[in-house]
């Protein structure tokens, strides 16, 4: 018998993997990914999400929005800020 697949995971693994193919930064340095349970909240101007990468300059971001669809997207490290659960915004990841 097959495993069970999980279609949304596999969607949110596959944009990750093509934010890292369209860094905006290439020459930026290593892409290091944050474990699972290191990953803090945070606030990009109005997008509330969680960082899960990095380079030297730019954080990966992720979060769901008002629609429930999932983003990913490289920020400049200066514009992200993190956040404490009581002040986070967003919808669960």
């Amino acid at each position: 018998m097959r495993p069970k697949q999980d279609s949304i995971a596999f969607a949110r693994m596959m944009a990750q993997i093509e934010a890292d193919d369209n860094h905006p930064k290439p020459d930026d340095g290593k892409i290091i990914e944050l474990d699972l349970g290191k990953q803090p909240l945070v606030r990009v101007g109005e997008i509330y999400g969680r960082a899960i990468k990095y380079t030297r300059s730019f954080g990966l971001v992720e979060w769901v929005d008002d629609r429930r669809v999932y983003h990913v997207e490289w920020f400049p490290a200066g514009q992200i800020k993190r956040v404490d659960r009581d002040s986070w915004r967003g919808r669960p990841l």
